[in-house]
């Protein structure tokens, strides 16, 4: 009676997890569930446990999987609220076949499903494809769906977030030498009203009386001051040659 009674908790056991199991891969996507044949033929099924503890809808849409393989995930002891952030960092967010990513550069970053956690590409040829220091060992195991693609790597990808850009150092709030407003120049004093005429003053009474040099004048008024001094230079030769000519006469 005992034995039957185990037996029959055994069975209404196994059949909840058939139940369970079948309803979480009617939530996958298939193209998921085909990669995750792919794999488990490859020998990744350590990989493909952690996808199944994994919630369906968060493992939706384009995706590329980088697999440790049972090695290497049997050296590390992994909380069970840590699976989901181990899987979604060990993917990016589209579909790459292996021949699509040997052509990124050397030093190129690239997304992880993570938010702001990358990885840095060190690419040296098919057989030296590196994601920061782990080598991708088997390329292009998941090629059956059209969404879903997956490579063997031979170590796992630790959860840091490159920094793509140095912040910029911060201004001094006190500078040493701070550099001085230009002053601007005073106001030139008020001109004159009256100015007195040049041929009954000299240059040196003129600037005697005035007790500023006046400002530069337009091109109109150097031209009429111009002819007036010619004019009274003029006057006063025709004057002195006048008188000399009257003394040698008499």
């Amino acid at each position: 009676m005992a034995t039957f009674r185990a037996l029959f908790i055994l069975l209404v056991a196994l059949t909840k997890h058939s139940l369970a199991a079948a309803r979480s891969n009617s939530l996958r996507n298939p193209h998921l569930l085909a990669a995750i044949e792919e794999m488990k033929q490859a020998n990744y099924f350590s990989f493909v446990m952690l996808i199944n503890m994994s919630p369906p809808m968060l493992l939706v849409g384009n995706l590329t999987f980088f697999m440790p393989d049972d090695r290497m995930l049997s050296r590390i002891v992994l909380p069970t609220d840590e699976v989901s952030g181990f899987v979604l960092r060990h993917s990016i967010p589209k579909p790459l076949l292996f021949d699509y990513l040997e052509h990124i550069p050397t030093g190129s970053l690239i997304p992880t499903s993570v938010p702001g956690n990358m990885v840095r590409i060190n690419n040296e040829g098919r057989r030296s494809f590196f994601l920061d220091n782990v080598r991708i060992t088997q390329p292009n195991v998941c090629v059956a769906g059209s969404s879903i693609r997956c490579h063997g790597i031979d170590g796992v990808l630790l959860p840091v977030t490159n920094v793509t850009e140095s912040p910029s150092p911060p201004c001094p709030r006190n500078p040493a030498n701070p550099t001085a407003m230009p002053t601007p120049p005073p106001p030139p004093p008020p001109v004159s009203d009256v100015m007195q005429p040049l041929s009954s003053a000299s240059p040196k009474s003129a600037l005697a009386a005035s007790p500023f040099t006046p400002p530069e004048k337009s091109a109109c008024s150097r031209r009429l001051g111009a002819e007036g001094l010619a004019k009274s230079v003029l006057t006063g030769i025709m004057v002195s040659a006048m008188m000399e000519f009257l003394r040698n006469s008499s």
